[in-house]
């Protein structure tokens, strides 16, 4: 297959017959990035966790917002931004045919006023991003379908009485978990599904009321994957203390576990020839990770899309989106972040229920506009393929935004999360970076206030988080909802696929356990032999 040398990491990519075939179908040239250049670049517009207070440019009012005081950028709090008090029509640009199309989408992006935040239909959940139907939640970002939750980041649908999850869905009265789906009163878990009253388990399904287990499927009563009477179990329990010091000691007995019981090479399930992690009900998905409900995809991170190449947190309805940030119910779109509900769509950035745009932001129910600026279709039509000529000869048609583009800076996006860099590396390859610091929460008298022990910063315990850890005898979290987070995203393997061999029929596995690791990894029906 044929090589390309990264332009910017200098490392050797292949483009396989069936990439060619998709770039020459969406008429757009073979990549000049490694796919992981290519994701970072994406992922670097996309400011998920880090809340700033702020002015409205609009309206005066302070809010919370994803962007701080000192950003370049118009910022308008969410009501104003959707309300029709404001036309982005009237930023618009005519094109320049002697200058750079990107530096003139650059100047576009900086005229016209950005959302604060993307939040929909909550109730008493102000402090959130990329939100919607949540009721009295805290500090939780890409989620949905919530009550009485704190911290939780990727989640949500039906979850309720949460503290501190990731990646997890339809839970209940559960603390401290990752990859958990339908887990009720569970604290401390990974990976698993179906399960209550579990503590500190790993790769279970169908269990309840075990503790410390690995790779269990419909047990009960089990302490350290060995059986146990429920008489025994419960007087277990009754002798066991949530304490710092006692929890640090379970994880690291449950890691001490981990590497006794096998682990299957990739997580797929229910999908046909797809290769990744974290995939479900999919086909022909390759390079893609936590990828649901999908088809005929490549180089997919965090989505649900048809047809489509080189996208991060994209989906819902969406086919053959390419070069996509944030974007949902689309179809035919070619480098886009923050669009919604439309079709036809190059270059965009926070466009909604609009069609046949080029080079436009913030735009609501318009078609045939070109740098926010409106044209008749015939003189779209003809204008268009020029401009993508242009492009073509100054190397920028089907490339996503440049980096120095960002209306983040690299260390509050989530490039920095899984890609992360200094900030004098992050300068040296054009990203922003932003050394705003933030304040010290202030406290009132019925919330207290920590000290991180890990990063020193202060956080605030509040009201309602304060009578979980009472009422489940917890401990108070001896570190600050972002070192917890970034703990729980630990927990998972990289997203790199690694050729090893199963350790069990020897046959030839992909997987995201590196060869050096200490893990038993086999096969996906040598694992299934195994636990079932």
């Amino acid at each position: 297959m044929p090589q390309k040398a990264c332009k910017s990491c200098g490392q050797g990519f292949e483009i396989s017959p069936d990439d060619l075939a998709f770039y020459t179908q969406i008429t757009v040239p073979t990549p000049t990035l490694c796919p992981d250049c290519r994701m970072q670049r994406r992922m670097a517009f996309r400011n998920e966790r880090n809340l700033y207070k702020r002015t409205c440019d609009f309206s005066g009012r302070e809010m919370i917002s994803l962007y701080p005081a000192s950003s370049p950028y118009k910022i308008y709090e969410q009501s104003v931004w959707w309300s029709d008090q404001w036309d982005p029509m009237e930023y618009g640009m005519d094109y320049d045919p002697s200058r750079p199309f990107f530096e003139q989408f650059g100047e576009l992006l900086l005229k016209v006023p950005r959302i604060a935040l993307q939040n929909n239909k909550n109730e008493n959940s102000a402090y959130g991003n990329d939100t919607s139907n949540l009721k009295n939640c805290y500090l939780c970002f890409n989620a949905q379908d919530m009550e009485d939750c704190c911290y939780v980041t990727t989640g949500g649908f039906n979850s309720r009485d949460c503290l501190d999850l990731f990646w997890s869905l339809g839970c209940e009265l559960s603390y401290e978990c990752t990859k958990a789906t339908g887990a009720y009163h569970c604290f401390f878990c990974f990976n698993s599904s179906e399960i209550s009253d579990c503590r500190f388990c790993e790769d279970c399904v169908g269990c309840k009321n075990c503790f410390g287990c690995v790779g269990l499927r419909q047990k009960e009563y089990c302490i350290y994957n060995q059986q146990a009477t429920k008489a025994q179990y419960e007087e277990f329990m009754k002798n066991f203390h949530f304490t710092p010091e006692s929890i640090q000691a379970e994880k690291e007995k449950l890691r001490a576990l981990r590497l006794t019981v096998p682990c299957k090479n990739l997580a797929i399930h229910n999908s046909e020839d797809c290769e990744g992690d974290f995939i479900s009900d999919s086909k022909n998905c390759s390079a893609c990770f936590d990828v649901m409900y999908s088809q005929n995809g490549k180089y997919i991170w965090d989505a649900m899309v048809n047809n489509s190449y080189d996208c991060y947190n994209t989906g819902l309805d969406t086919n053959f989106a390419f070069e996509a940030v944030a974007t949902y119910v689309v179809n035919n779109v070619k480098c886009t972040n923050i669009c919604t509900h439309s079709s036809d769509l190059s270059i965009c950035d926070s466009c909604t229920q609009s069609e046949h745009l080029l080079g436009c932001v913030s735009l609501k129910h318009k078609k045939y506009c070109i740098l926010n600026k409106q044209y008749s279709k015939e003189d779209y039509e003809a204008l268009v393929p020029k401009i993508i000529a242009a492009m073509q000869r100054d190397g920028e048609w089907g490339e996503f935004f440049p980096a120095q583009l960002s209306p983040f800076g690299y260390n509050d996006s989530m490039a920095a999360e899984y890609f992360p860099l200094t900030r004098d590396q992050a300068l040296a390859q054009g990203f922003q970076w932003n050394d705003t610091v933030k304040p010290t929460p202030t406290t009132n008298t019925s919330e207290s206030i920590l000290q991180c022990k890990k990063d020193q910063k202060h956080y605030r315990i509040t009201p309602e988080e304060l009578k979980f850890y009472q009422r489940e005898a917890l401990p108070l979290p001896e570190l600050c909802p972002d070192c917890r987070h970034y703990e729980r995203k630990a927990l998972l393997n990289p997203r790199k696929l690694w050729d090893r061999s199963c350790m069990k029929c020897a046959a030839p596995i992909k997987t995201t356990y590196a060869p050096n690791r200490q893990e038993i990894v086999y096969c996906e029906a040598c694992t299934l032999k195994e636990l079932y």
